[in-house]
């Protein structure tokens, strides 16, 4: 009886810390996508190696900075509906702080890549070139511990 009485104690408080720690992971289908690329606005540059853009083409949501850290501007174009810019450097710029500071900026092939498994914050675009959705799955956290 004293066993029953300490399983049923041990499930209750699993059933209590589960919803606790409730985990929402996206449940995504298992068929490829048709995209041709994705786009992932990153974090780039530094005071000792300075980026080649200019505030126009810079991406929105990326902050631009100065050697000595002082704010210049926030990117102005869209990933999803690219501005025309002019295709100079302003010297003054030196490296970007966005969102999303790992991995590759372009994402070229996608492989079986689709809108629902695609990582937030990154745009995608079908073969054609056409803006088709944003990604909605987060991007997994970078190994701490490589394997040796």
């Amino acid at each position: 009886m004293a066993v029953h009485k300490e399983v049923s104690f041990v499930a209750f408080l699993l059933i209590a810390l589960g919803m606790f720690l409730h985990v929402d992971a996206k449940a995504c289908t298992k068929e490829c996508g048709n995209l041709g690329f994705g786009i992932c606005p990153r974090s780039e540059g530094s005071p000792k190696n300075p980026i080649c853009i200019n505030c126009c083409s810079g991406f929105k949501g990326c902050n631009y900075y100065t050697v000595f850290g002082k704010f210049i501007c926030e990117g102005e174009s869209d990933p999803k509906n690219p501005k025309a810019c002019p295709l100079n450097c302003d010297p003054n710029i030196a490296y970007s702080r966005c969102p999303r500071s790992e991995g590759k900026s372009l994402i070229y092939p996608t492989g079986c890549t689709t809108c629902c498994t695609g990582y937030k914050g990154c745009y995608y675009f079908g073969k054609n070139g056409q803006f088709v959705c944003e990604g909605e799955s987060d991007e997994p956290k970078a190994n701490m511990y490589p394997a040796m």
